[in-house]
C-alpha cells in the first residue's frame, strides 16, 4: 500500500527507528509530515463542520482532546495500513 500520505518511517539520521533498528520497523507504514498535516486539517475541519465554529481553534481548553483524538486516529490508521488487528 502506498500514496502520498503514507511511508516507511525514516528519522532526520536516515535511521529506520530512533535506536537505528531497521528490523524493528522496516516493513512498517506510517504517516509521512504531509499526512500529519492533513490528519490535522481534516479533523479540525470535521469539529468546525459539526460545532459551526471556529471558536474552540483558539481555545487552549480543547487542545488535548483534539491531539488524543489525533494520536486514536493515526492508531487506527496505521494498524489498518500494516494490517494489524486488536
Amino acid at each position: 500500500m502506498s500514496n502520498k500520505w503514507i511511508d516507511k518511517y525514516v528519522d532526520e539520521e536516515g535511521n529506520v527507528d530512533e535506536w537505528g533498528n531497521y528490523e524493528v520497523m522496516d516493513n512498517k507504514l506510517t504517516l509521512n509530515s504531509d499526512g500529519f498535516a492533513c490528519l490535522t486539517d481534516d479533523l479540525e475541519e470535521i469539529i468546525d463542520k459539526y460545532t459551526g465554529t471556529e471558536d474552540w481553534i483558539e481555545n487552549n481548553n480543547y487542545f488535548g482532546a483534539r491531539s488524543e483524538i489525533r494520536l486514536d486516529l493515526m492508531d487506527l490508521i496505521h494498524s489498518i495500513i500494516n494490517k494489524e488487528q486488536d
